[in-house]
């Protein structure tokens, strides 16, 4: 089976893809690497799996996969949850002398008191921690990358600092999910009803009128749903029209 994976290897997104490889031996997974979000989900074949990454305990959802899941027609089957810390490789023997850094999109919020330490170095946001990697080496004296710390026992540049995430615990969340619309069938009456599950629910108010949330939210508790998080996304159909996600978990 074909797992497509937001690439390259080395990256978390990589990590939590063979967690879920070693969870599951009897399924013979084999990683697909792909660069782009888009990409990734357009290499999803009918009886492949698609893994990306969803939320960071540090900076937050990744939009390109909530942009993603607003319009596809996908099932999330599975969650993985990979520990994430970084590591400062640089071409200097002191941060002073850094004048450049690269950095992931979604690591440059997870680093945030590193990088206020660092006001003299341009910030270059890439697409991947390897990507910042691959900068690095290929660079000059003045530069540097933050990667994940994984990678840094293989490394020997002039300054290393290991562990430079805004926290120690930090984390992200992944989803495994199928290329197919998820089904919208009732639990059955026999079902116990302290079942646990999570999911994902998009939901746009047919009106903007006062109390519509208020609305929304009584039919969560009167299903006796516990809402971990909320948010508004833009729905891209007309000005400041919003979806609103949520992420919800039955009450054990």
């Amino acid at each position: 089976m074909k797992l497509s994976v937001l690439g390259p290897a080395g990256t978390f997104t990589d990590a939590a893809a063979q967690v879920f490889i070693a969870r599951h031996p009897e399924l013979n997974i084999e990683p697909d690497y792909h660069p782009t979000f888009d990409l990734v989900y357009n290499s999803v074949v009918p009886d492949g799996l698609g893994l990306l990454p969803l939320e960071n305990q540090l900076d937050g959802f990744v939009q390109a996969t909530l942009q993603r899941l607003q319009v596809a027609d996908v099932t999330e089957i599975g969650e993985v949850t990979v520990p994430v810390n970084f590591g400062l490789a640089a071409k200097v023997d002191d941060l002073a002398k850094i004048n450049r850094i690269y950095v992931q999109f979604k690591t440059e919020g997870q680093c945030q008191n590193l990088l206020a330490n660092l006001p003299q170095a341009e910030i270059i946001t890439t697409s991947s921690n390897m990507t910042s990697l691959e900068k690095l080496q290929a660079g000059q004296n003045g530069d540097a990358a933050i990667i994940p710390q994984s990678q840094m026992t293989a490394l020997d540049f002039p300054l290393m600092q290991d562990n430079v995430a805004d926290q120690d615990d930090n984390a992200t969340r992944f989803i495994i999910f199928k290329k197919q619309p998820a089904s919208l069938v009732a639990p059955e009456a026999t079902e116990a009803p302290d079942t646990a599950f999570k999911f994902p629910m998009f939901i746009t108010p047919p009106t903007e009128q006062p109390g519509v949330l208020r609305e929304i939210l009584n039919h969560l508790a009167d299903a006796g749903l516990n809402l971990v998080t909320i948010m508004s996304l833009p729905t891209r159909q007309k000005n400041w029209n919003l979806f609103l996600l949520y992420r919800s978990i039955r009450h054990l």
